[in-house]
């Protein structure tokens, strides 16, 4: 009667058990299934980006003959990203260069034409962190801090072009597209120090202020 007993208790806790262990196997190959289809934490990341960017004020000294402020013009802004896994935290060193094109310009009223002085061209060049936060499958935010050197060129007679420390940060999201490709959508805003120096010919002509600007980019992520 004792051996019935506990051959019909082991019939009943061995289905048990395999059926725990079945389902252990599905929720593991479902993590790495769903891995596998998101973009790798630990991969090299290109992204080619093209955006919008806005603001940047300098004040002029009386060079061109009056001491008002100029003004660069919101125009068009484009350039690479590469980013750096720095192990499998999750965070990425990035090496970023980005290009504007744009004028100087005076406002003269609300209802007054601006006044144009010249091409003005803004370079930045930046290394930095990219630091994902939360995320899924379908979209992965994350926050970026940068720092580096802003390379402004004045094309105005008299004025070469001078470069400076620069600093910037903003926020982002990247929607995968497949295990090794994504759109990413990034905001982001820039600080440059216009402080004097000496053998600054840009400094002679613009008085001491801080530049700032923002924008915001649309770019296509390739992973390797």
């Amino acid at each position: 009667m004792k051996k019935s007993a506990l051959l019909v208790v082991l019939l009943l806790i061995l289905p048990t058990t395999l059926l725990a262990q079945d389902r252990d196997r599905d929720d593991d190959w479902r993590r790495r299934r769903a891995y596998s289809d998101s973009p790798s934490r630990d991969a090299f990341e290109l992204t080619p980006f093209a955006g919008f960017r806005w603001g940047g004020t300098v004040f002029s000294s009386d060079v061109f003959g009056f001491g008002d402020e100029l003004q660069v013009a919101a125009s068009p802004n484009f350039g690479a990203d590469l980013a750096i896994p720095l192990g499998r935290t999750g965070m990425k060193l990035t090496l970023m260069a980005n290009h504007q094109a744009s004028e100087l310009e005076s406002s003269r009223g609300l209802f007054e034409p601006d006044q144009e002085f010249g091409d003005f061209d803004v370079t930045y060049f930046h290394g930095g962190l990219q630091l994902p936060f939360g995320g899924s499958r379908n979209a992965i935010p994350y926050g970026l801090v940068s720092a580096g050197v802003a390379r402004l060129d004045p094309h105005l007679s008299g004025v070469t072009a001078e470069t400076r420390f620069s600093a910037s940060g903003g926020i982002g999201i990247k929607l995968p597209m497949s295990r090794n490709s994504a759109i990413r959508l990034e905001g982001r805003g820039y600080f440059t120090s216009l402080e004097e120096a000496t053998d600054c010919s840009f400094c002679d002509v613009f008085v001491d202020e801080n530049f700032y600007q923002g924008e915001v980019n649309v770019g296509f992520t390739f992973s390797f």
